[in-house]
């Protein structure tokens, strides 16, 4: 595998979460792509990049269990 940026997936509802969170994953040198629902992030095209995922447990639609 090429030598990538690790990507942390961020999915939360709250806009302010997923801006603060995206800011200080970005100020670590990281590569953050944020989604407001479980949806979104389910349907984006898969990556094969290391990686990880912060879930908000208690989203609306599809919850983070």
């Amino acid at each position: 595998m090429p030598d990538t940026t690790p990507i942390v997936f961020i999915v939360d509802d709250d806009v302010s979460v997923r801006e603060s969170l995206e800011l200080l994953i970005d100020s670590a040198g990281w590569q953050p792509q944020t989604f407001p629902s479980a949806q979104e992030f389910l349907d984006r095209p898969r990556v094969l990049a290391p990686s990880c995922l912060v879930l908000d447990v208690g989203l609306p639609d599809l919850n983070g269990l």
